[in-house]
């Protein structure tokens, strides 16, 4: 039997805020338990299994279809802002059209895409890359990317009715069934190809679970293309395109020095590479389980205009972040060494002015997420959205400049040039807003 689960209308008062913060906090916890946990697990089994120059490699071939996930432009998630406003107007058929469209939407330009980057796979001569059977490796990687598409689709059913952290948890387990697979066909077979599939099939698996899983959280939100309207493509176009900048900014970010540190330090460069970003962001990771359950609290008192509390919030946040941001630098970097030992069983040796750039670099990162998710939470983020865009672009462009002449701590200053300018973007976004708020 289906059951509508209709947004709750929270109770005012700060234990309810408490319990709404701990139940976001929670489910980004565990999200951030799976991301890196993922990553500790996996380095030291394929280097059991590959060498360091295979297992760079491998990281250059996951970077590319990563692209891929910007496909939906940012449709899905301005659809699911849009279906959220609707349910709590009582208007249920109004959500499922826009759904449906959302649908319609994402499968046609999945399909599009993959057969596009079938053709260009088929075209390019096979000694482009030096990676075995790295074409049709490409190409079970895309098809993961795109049935991922449709599991935060499914996410969304659950973020419409009010199972925000719910959906959180869905989506995340979805990625670590996806690695666990992976895992297996490493391990059974210790091929690029035969990793490839067996994530796949559990990719494949998981999403067919949670389109299942989807349709029995409500009784209105179906599957399907029936009701589905050019309108409604079109009018979710427009937010999803600041949703799409900023995730495209995020994949310059993470895969783009990837990509670029693999093509010009190679494949033993970009596996220590990854590493030792990996080890330092963990001092983002924690500052964003702190500032994303702030966004609804934030959202909800620009909706009461309520701006002595939401700048009290924010203050209060913000001083925490910095906090966080400085004292879990300089605890990361007290521990890597021994981390780095344990974790990659000696074969990643620990530099401490390497470790101290990225852990730098890191600390900007993280002194960003709160003024940045402010500007979210009340939909100012354009132009935040553009200039970060442009921030990635020129930290690229430097690190493609660099690295002649510094080599690594080249690309991770750019990088730290890169987030740089967001922190100040973020900043001097902030501070007008609450100028302009203390005049009116």
């Amino acid at each position: 039997m289906s059951v509508s689960h209709p947004l709750p209308t929270p109770a005012p008062g700060r234990s309810s805020v408490a319990r709404r913060i701990a139940s976001g906090a929670g489910a980004y916890g565990y999200a951030q338990a799976v991301s890196i946990g993922t990553q500790l697990v996996s380095l030291p089994l394929f280097l059991y299994h590959w060498d360091m120059v295979t297992y760079g490699y491998w990281l250059a071939l996951t970077a590319l279809p990563f692209y891929l996930s910007l496909a939906d432009a940012g449709i899905s998630t301005a659809s699911s802002n849009q279906m959220i406003g609707l349910i709590a107007q009582g208007q249920k058929q109004r959500a499922a059209e826009v759904f449906q469209s959302a649908v319609a939407f994402l499968s046609c330009v999945s399909l599009l895409v993959l057969c596009v980057v079938g053709v260009t796979l088929w075209l390019l001569p096979t000694t482009a890359l030096q990676a075995p059977h790295w074409k049709a490796v490409l190409m079970l990687l895309s098809i993961s990317v795109v049935l991922g598409l449709f599991c935060s689709l499914a996410e969304v059913v659950y973020k419409a009715t009010g199972g925000y952290a719910a959906g959180t948890y869905l989506v995340t387990t979805g990625r670590l069934v996806e690695w666990a697979g992976g895992l297996t066909g490493l391990v059974l077979t210790k091929t690029f190809i035969g990793v490839a599939t067996s994530a796949l099939l559990a990719r494949l698996g998981y999403t067919l679970l949670s389109i299942w899983l989807s349709q029995r959280r409500t009784d209105f939100l179906r599957w399907g293309v029936r009701s589905a309207s050019m309108a409604d493509v079109q009018h979710a176009a427009k937010p999803g395109m600041l949703f799409l900048s900023l995730s495209l900014t995020n994949a310059l970010s993470l895969q783009g020095f990837t990509l670029l540190v693999a093509a010009t330090l190679g494949p033993a460069a970009t596996a220590v590479f990854n590493t030792y970003r990996t080890v330092a962001r963990i001092v983002v990771q924690i500052t964003n389980a702190l500032s994303n359950p702030l966004w609804p609290e934030l959202t909800a008192l620009k909706g009461q205009q309520d701006d002595s509390a939401f700048w009290k919030l924010y203050r209060r946040a913000n001083r925490l972040g910095l906090l966080i941001a400085t004292a879990g630098a300089l605890l990361v970097y007290l521990v890597a060494p021994y981390l780095l030992d344990v974790w990659t069983h000696g074969h990643i040796p620990f530099t401490a002015t390497s470790m101290a750039l990225f852990l730098l670099y890191a600390a900007v990162c993280s002194a960003t997420q709160v003024p940045r998710v402010v500007l979210m939470s009340i939909n100012r983020h354009a132009g935040l959205a553009w200039q970060s865009l442009v921030a990635a672009v020129v930290a690229l462009g430097v690190a493609w400049l660099a690295w002649r002449i510094a080599g690594m701590a080249g690309v991770v200053g750019a990088m730290l040039l890169g987030e740089a300018l967001v922190w100040l973007t973020a900043t001097r976004a902030v501070r007008r807003l609450h100028s302009t708020r203390a005049v009116a």
